[in-house]
């Protein structure tokens, strides 16, 4: 439970809230591709993701899969539901085996209403979504295929040694589902990459030699 502490949902409270908040939590390992949350399921728990990770995704009319979110350890998920009394908007999936922290429903609105300062953490951080959220989707749908990609390429990675790296296994079907496009489009769009030196995949990472080109 010492690992909760560190999520950003809980600082600057108190120790005492801290507690309390704690003691309606109980945590539960789940192995690699488990389905956490079901879209459209009723909504019963708050999850905390205390290690591995998952993908928030959605599946549209023709059984495409549309990748909305990558949650890693640190994070949480599940409040919407909880919020609004809504069946779920989203399908959870782990990617890894994955441990997490779940707050049932009805302790979770008694927190609210226990901890106003647990209350305006949430409301703050949902805030924060809610903006990176908006700007994504500005981004994203002013931009061709190429360009998603590219965005999506520079978020995910990381500066190592002078070079950046995304360090998460990405397939073509899965860059395909982040971005809204076929996986064929983005298979002719990552050979380019690879033949102009821009980009290399080693060991399930992908490299990013240079700056990727404005456009394609």
């Amino acid at each position: 439970m010492s690992q909760l502490r560190n999520f950003e949902l809980f600082n600057d409270l108190e120790k005492e809230t801290v507690d309390g908040i704690l003691s309606h939590i109980h945590t539960r390992s789940f192995p690699k591709k488990t389905q956490i949350v079901t879209e459209g399921d009723d909504s019963h728990s708050l999850y905390f993701l205390l290690d591995g990770r998952v993908k928030v995704y959605l599946d549209d009319d023709n059984g495409k899969e549309i990748i909305v979110n990558i949650h890693e350890a640190g994070e949480f998920f599940g409040e919407l539901g909880l919020i609004k009394s809504i069946p779920r908007t989203a399908s959870v999936l782990t990617l890894e085996d994955s441990r997490l922290g779940i707050m049932p429903e009805s302790d979770f609105r008694r927190c609210l209403a226990n901890y106003p300062s647990f209350a305006i953490n949430l409301i703050e951080n949902l805030s924060t979504r809610l903006i990176e959220a908006t700007e994504t989707i500005r981004k994203l749908g002013l931009m061709d295929v190429y360009r998603r990609i590219a965005v999506t390429f520079l978020n995910l990675s990381e500066e190592i040694d002078g070079v950046r790296v995304i360090n998460e296994k990405l397939t073509q079907q899965n860059i395909a589902s982040r971005v809204g496009a076929s996986r064929e489009m983005v298979a002719r769009i990552l050979k380019d990459l690879r033949a102009g030196g821009y980009i290399s995949q080693e060991d399930n990472k992908i490299i990013l030699h240079k700056s990727l080109p404005h456009s394609w």
